[in-house]
């Protein structure tokens, strides 16, 4: 048996909050001192108070926790709750760096002004290309990307890796929105694929389609994530305004 202070040590909790778990019924000692009222803890409480402490990581009040282990909850169970806390703190942590990322972009453009370029700016034509794609309403460019990976798995083996050329995106909205972003996506097609429609492992269906020709496209070379162009597109917005150049169709 342990004094409640040596349980608290072992435990790493606060005697006040065993205390409080004592009054209210969730964790009592395993014996009190008639004499003393010491209160004494057993090394076997220690699953329970385990529990209790899991529980309250994943937002639980002590009343719902009481009433759980009551009902025997496995520790199988509370894995499970665990898997899915932790998912949920892993996309919380991606949006966040996600957001980090526009500030950081963001600042940069302040700074260095949307005329100070360090991107070379290319007008080009563009002829028609197969395009392997699919079309979605994507909670969030963050949700897209995940689409993105799963494409970058699945397509070299469907495909033919020679045949697959590089990723492109349209944004078919009218205009930009962080919310329900209706996205096309997929990648150029170069050589002899046979256009069969590709199923990707989340059920999603990719299927050929033609990327029309471009007799004009103002072009730049970036390198990073969307949310660290925005000084890019600062750059071929300044210069698309001071040249005489207006937007046709879907920017890509």
């Amino acid at each position: 048996m342990f004094k409640i202070g040596e349980f608290s040590k072992i435990a790493q909790v606060a005697v006040s909050q065993l205390r409080y778990y004592d009054e209210i019924g969730l964790l009592k000692p395993a014996q009190i001192d008639e004499w003393t009222g010491y209160r004494y803890y057993s090394a076997r409480q220690l699953p329970r108070l385990n529990r209790i402490l899991a529980l309250k990581e994943l937002g639980l009040s002590l009343d719902q926790v009481g009433r759980m282990l009551n009902d025997e909850v496995s520790a199988e169970e509370i894995r499970g709750m665990f898997a899915l806390k932790k998912a949920q703190a892993e996309q919380a942590v991606r949006d966040e760096l996600a957001r980090l990322r526009s500030i950081e972009a963001r600042l940069q453009q302040i700074e260095t002004g949307s005329t100070g370029s360090r991107y070379d700016i290319v007008v080009k034509s563009v002829p028609a290309q197969p395009y392997l794609s699919l079309r979605k309403i994507c909670p969030s460019f963050d949700a897209a990307r995940t689409t993105l990976f799963e494409m970058s798995h699945t397509l070299p083996a469907a495909v033919g890796k020679k045949n697959l050329g590089y990723f492109t995106s349209l944004l078919r909205s009218e205009g930009y929105d962080n919310a329900d972003v209706d996205l096309e996506m997929g990648f150029v097609i170069q050589g002899s694929y046979n256009n069969a429609p590709v199923t990707l492992p989340s059920g999603q269906v990719m299927t050929i389609s033609a990327l029309p020709a471009v007799e004009t496209m103002v072009t730049a070379v970036f390198t990073g994530t969307f949310d660290m162009s925005h000084p890019c597109r600062a750059v071929l917005a300044d210069w698309m305004e001071s040249n005489g150049y207006e937007f046709d169709g879907d920017g890509r």
